[in-house]
């Protein structure tokens, strides 16, 4: 029998059904063990079962709707997620691409994850059609609310439906979906009684298997909540009346809505609106928006307690889980983006290195060294890069990076016959990866799917069928008993607070929107018997103004946001704009108007501020002329670079970076040089021809020896790139042999530690001059630097800047360009103190004419390379402009061996600023502790 029950009474929601379940007991204890409770959600179960307590009751059984419509026994085995959507997979596999033209188009799944996914999508369909008792085979379109004919993709599905049905067959399971189906037809639970408790979307799948087992001599009892005050809006089987709730009015005070600037706003006025009860602990949070978790856990952590969420948190965020697909990944792939990910996790140092024979620190700056400075990606690549030999001449750095890589890459290939189980497994017996439920978890997940027949024969769908898993799965550790409880939507009417906070009210989330399903679109699912949206607005417009009428005035309030996490507005939900005609304006006003924001940008206490990493500045005795261009442009920067020798690295590096691939050009052009000099005047005789031989030939050695025989596509290209520059560089360089300019030097180090160093002010001077010519036939002299820029440069616009930008006065120049004199800034150095170098290094006894400077361009357009003289800097009747930059190098020379690195200066450059992480609350000032900042004006220098 059927009978209909109204819960009308103030009592919490689970205690008037526990009530019911017990208003007719004639004797104790009161035997509810032949019952089953169908709840909207497992928290309702529990809080029906925490008011049975009370009470001498042998407990009843709970479950949800669809969940109970699964048979307590089966012959064969129920397949899980995985095993229906590898039964999909493998059926799609098998179909010919043009019979699957209907469903797919021209995007017919190819591999193993896209296979999944796509069986995934029919998963879903399946499931959503069980809501209503259908099959692809037995449902029946309805032609007049569907605009086009789509018979014939559902009789594509049909047809691999039945296929699916009989995968799970062979492997001796059963769909679960089939098996409810076959429980609606013939029932075979064994409980008496039935009670459907306030469940406010009961699926018509369970309507039709109640009259089954009403049929059978079972009772069923409806409960259906209905507040004092409430009207009838609900069916005899408690589903809200979507004609009604169209229409109907929701009483929300304006003073009980607040709308907020973003989600860390709304979680600071929620939690302090739930604080403020006269009971501790009498109220409850709701969140409608999933994502406002993060925000709320946020809150709650920062006010010293821990934030619970009922759904658990993501298995795929675990490290076990991070392990075991990463390495799988990296397997597959050899990728060594995948092992940096990896060796970013303690856990995985301690399995490649289990004696501890490198750190993690040093590892990571291996492979750092391998994609950046050696540019290879994969395994194969390093571990062959890794045993070419690298030319004497090569920096220390690059001999370094081949050692240790030698060492990580070696470790890592003895590993590769372990599976990614295997590793957790090992970690965990070990005690480096620690014991945990999340871990305990993972590992039982990749047992099951491995052991499964639906991967025992195609065993590439294992991993994308495990990282579906642990995408989708989620694990409740258990709370602490203070531990602040964040709920969803339906758990909201279960709640036994006094004081609620509503937060997330936006649409989209509540009411919460039905996405169209490719095959089901919100047209079709009325016909159907599906959940469709009017009817979720029902749904969700009921329970609101259920939770209204049971709360006292002012002990309810609606939160959202005007903006999500991401800066993207939000629009508040139609809940909330479902009032009266006559207030209907104010309230758009008001949803509409300037938000709450409880807080500015953010500032940073004295105890966040940053420190520096050392309590004293190594003192600099040394200096190069390329850093006095890092100087000139922020002190602060270049003290973190050059001197306390912190610097970023990025692992999405494809290619060669500017100075990799200017420095594989210099390297060849060092060589031709060194090949040439022995000749004299000889090399004079040479054509473009013969240099090309000499310089291509020294590129193509170096080129192997720097990035291996078999490069990745992005540096093939770069190095096609670079030998295009070095055939335009030897036609050039034909011309200026013709001249009668001889290569004297090439790549000249000068060496702070020499016997006769070379010093501005207090610094010694080290680097690398890249050429030095003379004319054979007038002597005079030319210093030149390779450049590599991609379009031709003059070195007056690379040397000077603004003057309104200078932080130092010395910097500030007068020159003449063009005739005009101008006012500019010294913005870098190199050349002026190439030109400085010569002349110590060629000393008084060398009657020459004052050396000019000059950048050798080696653009990407061939036919703009040559020689690009610095003018301003070359002039012999004037030479203020050279004693300018000598005096500017004397000020940053001094500055620097003050330790002077202060103020930081803006960041003008067109990318992300490196530092950018330790600004991020305004000034310097205000984010770098106070004694760093005094250290670095010079207060603590040694």
């Amino acid at each position: 029998m059927k009978h209909l029950h109204y819960l009308n009474q103030p009592d919490p929601l689970a205690h008037q059904v526990a009530d019911f379940l017990v208003a007719d007991a004639k004797a104790l204890p009161i035997d509810l063990s032949e019952t089953l409770i169908l709840t909207p959600t497992a928290g309702a179960g529990r809080r029906i079962r925490r008011a049975l307590a009370k009470h001498n009751v042998l407990a009843p059984q709970f479950s949800q709707p669809m969940r109970a419509l699964l048979p307590t026994a089966s012959a064969n085995p129920l397949a899980n997620a995985n095993e229906q959507e590898a039964a999909w997979a493998q059926v799609l596999q098998r179909t010919n691409t043009q019979r699957l033209y209907p469903l797919f188009g021209n995007n017919t799944p190819e591999n193993e994850a896209e296979l999944l996914k796509a069986g995934g999508v029919f998963c879903d369909l399946c499931n959503l059609l069980a809501e209503a008792a259908l099959t692809p085979s037995t449902i029946e379109l309805p032609e007049s609310e569907y605009e086009y004919d789509d018979s014939n993709r559902w009789e594509v599905l049909k047809h691999l439906y039945l296929s699916y049905l009989e995968t799970l067959k062979s492997w001796d399971l059963i769909d679960p979906n089939a098996a409810r189906l076959k429980e609606i037809k013939t029932p075979t639970a064994p409980f008496k009684r039935f009670v459907i408790a306030c469940v406010p979307d009961l699926p018509r799948a369970f309507e039709r298997y109640a009259e089954s087992l009403i049929t059978l001599g079972k009772t069923v009892d409806i409960l259906i909540w209905k507040p004092k005050g409430a009207k009838e809006t609900t069916n005899d089987w408690g589903r809200p009346d979507p004609s009604i709730w169209a229409s109907e009015t929701i009483e929300v005070q304006p003073d009980a809505i607040t709308l907020t600037k973003e989600s860390a706003d709304e979680a600071k006025l929620a939690i302090d609106f739930a604080l403020h009860t006269t009971q501790k602990g009498d109220f409850g949070i709701i969140l409608s928006e999933p994502k406002l978790g993060n925000a709320f856990k946020t809150e709650i952590w920062s006010r010293g307690g821990t934030a619970f969420l009922p759904e658990g948190e993501r298995l795929i965020n675990s490290q076990a889980a991070v392990l075991i697909l990463e390495w799988e990944a990296f397997k597959k792939t050899h990728d060594l983006r995948v092992l940096r990910r990896l060796l970013e996790l303690p856990a995985f140092i301690a399995w490649i290195y289990p004696e501890g024979e490198s750190t993690q620190a040093e590892a990571l700056a291996t492979c750092d060294g391998l994609l950046s400075k050696c540019v290879v990606a994969t395994l194969q690549q390093g571990r062959e890069l890794c045993k070419t030999p690298l030319p004497d001449s090569a920096h220390d750095s690059y001999k370094i990076i081949r050692a240790k890589g030698r060492k990580l890459l070696g470790a890592i290939q003895a590993k590769l016959s372990a599976s990614g189980l295997e590793l957790i497994e090992t970690l965990s017996k070990s005690g480096k990866l620690q014991a945990s439920a999340t871990t305990e978890r993972v590992c039982e997940l990749a047992k099951s799917l491995n052991e499964s027949p639906a991967f025992k024969e195609w065993s590439g769908g294992f991993i994308p069928a495990l990282s579906r898993t642990l995408r989708h799965e989620s694990i409740s550790i258990p709370p602490s008993s203070d531990a602040v409880e964040l709920n969803g939507w339906l758990e909201a009417p279960w709640l036994e607070a006094s004081r609620l906070a509503l937060c997330g009210l936006i649409e989209g989330q509540l009411p919460k929107t039905i996405d169209g399903h490719p095959f089901l679109p919100d047209s079709m699912r009325e016909a159907l018997g599906l959940t469709n949206n009017a009817a979720r607005f029902a749904r969700d417009a009921y329970i609101l103004d259920c939770l209204l009428r049971t709360r006292a005035p002012g002990e309810i309030h609606c939160f959202c946001s005007k903006f999500d996490a991401d800066g993207n507005p939000n629009r508040p939900s139609r809940l909330l704009l479902s009032t009266s005609s006559a207030e209907l304006p104010e309230r758009v006003l008001q949803m509409t108007g300037k938000p709450h924001a409880t807080r500015t940008r953010p500032l940073r206490q004295n105890n966040w501020r940053w420190k520096l990493p050392v309590d004293v500045i190594p003192k600099v005795e040394k200096i190069s002329p390329t850093q006095f261009k890092d100087y000139l442009a922020c002190p602060f920067r270049f003290c973190l670079k050059h001197v306390l020798k912190l610097d970023t690295f990025t692992t999405s590096a494809r290619e060669m970076n500017a100075a990799e691939f200017g420095n594989l050009i210099h390297l060849s052009l060092e060589s031709f040089g060194n090949a040439v000099i022995p000749m004299g005047e000889e090399m004079l005789k040479l054509d473009a021809n013969a240099i090309y031989e000499l310089a291509h030939g020294a590129f193509e050695k170096i080129a192997a020896a720097y990035y291996g025989k078999n490069p990745t596509p992005a540096v093939r290209i770069q190095i096609e790139n670079a030998r295009t520059r070095i055939y335009a560089f030897a036609s050039h360089q034909a011309e200026l042999f013709a001249e009668g300019w001889q290569i004297i030097d090439a790549e000249k180090k000068v060496e702070a530690n020499a016997s006769d160093p070379i010093a501005v002010g207090p610094l010694k001077l080290s680097g690398i001059i890249d050429r030095i010519d003379r004319n054979a036939e007038t002597d005079a002299w030319r210093i030149m630097d390779y450049k590599t820029f991609n379009e031709r440069s003059t070195p007056a616009s690379t040397h000077f800047g603004s003057a309104l930008k200078a932080w130092i006065n010395d910097a500030i120049c007068e020159i003449i360009i063009k005739g005009r004199h101008s006012q500019k800034a010294w913005v870098d150095l190199q050349l002026p103190l190439y030109r400085f170098i010569l002349e110590h290094s060629l000393g008084p006894t060398y009657k020459i004419q004052e050396p000019t400077t000059a950048y050798f361009l080696l653009p990407s357009d061939p036919y703009t390379t040559g020689i690009e003289a610095f003018v301003e800097l070359n002039k012999t009747d004037n030479d203020e402009a050279y004693e300018s930059a000598m005096n500017c190098a004397q000020t940053v020379a001094e500055k620097v061996a003050a330790g002077i690195f202060w103020p930081p200066q803006p960041f003008n450059k067109p990318w992300e600023d490196p530092i950018e992480a330790l600004m991020i609350n305004g000034s310097a000032e205000a984010c770098i502790d106070p004694e760093s900042i005094e250290i670095l004006k010079g207060g603590d220098s040694q």
